[in-house]
């Protein structure tokens, strides 16, 4: 299949790296032992059968049992959430992901559909509400991470299926568990299909086209010498820590959605002004200095407001990649208070997009 590439692979690569420090920031990430070291060994065999040197590989898992999604960017970071864990089960279902997710980038779909976005004229700046442009994460693949859809399209879907189960043959996985990891994938959400699959072939489609490429994997296939081992179960990694974290997160996700997708600045930062008594330019300037999302910024400031800390000491630890359950900690208040205070910007805001409208909110116009 021709492809249409108006960037460059190295464009396509800074691109992926800088989405990817964008969602790792705003994640909870696992350091679960036991998970990372299986998730390293499998990724760093599908890395090797990849033969992609210049790729700077990273294997991270995001700890969210209710996320069923993973993804690898253009240059080789690559992150599962925990809610994969139930449906690839051991690591050779993690190799099945693995695969298709690494083949999306050696087939370089990020940087085809950051080409189609150039020609429509969305340009691909990497200044968005979130610091990094909603077009880029679309074109990365990353939508389901970030509550944008998910773009690519069935073909290329077909295409990372081939590949990839190339790869985790190549890597010493047995592909026929490919159809066992899909079948249970689809029967997840028994009809409403997770938003890992929401553009891939049909179950029928990819089973028929999995078991006529079948012949061609099992030539790569040589078994590993060793056990395959099982993943260890999503929730026993769960925290209320982590739980608070993604709670905290939610509601970062729901201001920076608003804001993009309602147009809807003026009354997330009236809402700010009065809930911190400050003058609206004030708010607006500061946000633009800090080249944060609308969201991350009412955590800082709230973080600041609650713990009476520097704004400046916590972008700090933002940018530094420390978890906003540390950068909480650091600055003398609890996670679960800065939400409750986003909580109340929130309903601020609602209430000000109802006086500004003079009407009443209707469903689309209220952050969630």
């Amino acid at each position: 299949r021709s492809q249409l590439m108006l960037v460059s692979e190295s464009n396509e690569i800074t691109s992926g790296e800088q989405a990817y420090d964008q969602i790792m920031r705003d994640s909870v990430l696992s350091d679960n032992s036991e998970a990372l070291r299986i998730l390293r060994r499998v990724g760093e065999r599908i890395a090797r059968a990849a033969n992609k040197p210049e790729y700077r590989w990273e294997f991270r898992v995001i700890n969210d049992p209710e996320t069923v999604n993973a993804f690898c960017v253009p240059g080789g970071k690559v992150a599962v959430y925990t809610g994969l864990f139930p449906i690839a089960k051991d690591e050779a279902g993690l190799a099945v992901i693995l695969g298709h997710e690494v083949a999306h980038a050696l087939l370089r779909h990020a940087g085809e559909r950051m080409s189609q976005t150039e020609i429509l004229g969305a340009g691909l700046a990497l200044a968005g509400a979130r610091g990094v442009n909603p077009q880029i994460l679309q074109a990365l693949g990353l939508g389901a991470s970030v509550g944008v859809v998910l773009p690519f399209s069935r073909s290329q879907e077909s295409e990372a299926d081939h590949v990839g189960l190339i790869l985790m043959a190549k890597a010493g996985y047995d592909p026929r568990v490919s159809l066992e990891v899909w079948d249970r994938m689809e029967r997840k959400e028994k009809g409403a299909p997770p938003e890992f699959l929401s553009t891939h072939p049909g179950s029928e489609t990819r089973i028929q086209q999995l078991r006529a490429w079948m012949p061609e994997a099992l030539r790569f296939y040589q078994p590993l010498s060793q056990s395959v081992e099982l993943l260890p179960p999503a929730q026993t990694l769960d925290s209320p820590a982590a739980r608070s974290e993604r709670e905290l997160l939610k509601k970062i996700q729901a201001i920076n959605q608003y804001v993009e997708q309602q147009n809807g600045e003026r009354p997330v930062v009236e809402a700010l002004a009065y809930e911190l008594r400050l003058n609206p330019q004030s708010v607006v300037q500061e946000r633009q200095q800090l080249r944060v999302g609308y969201g991350q910024y009412a955590a800082m400031r709230g973080l600041s407001y609650l713990g009476r800390g520097s704004i400046k000491n916590i972008f700090a630890d933002y940018r530094r990649g420390s978890p906003w359950s540390e950068i909480a900690q650091a600055n003398g208040t609890r996670l679960n208070e800065v939400t409750v205070w986003i909580n109340e910007v929130i309903r601020t805001t609602n209430n000000m997009v109802r006086q500004l409208k003079n009407q009443p909110l209707g469903p689309s116009s209220r952050i969630r």
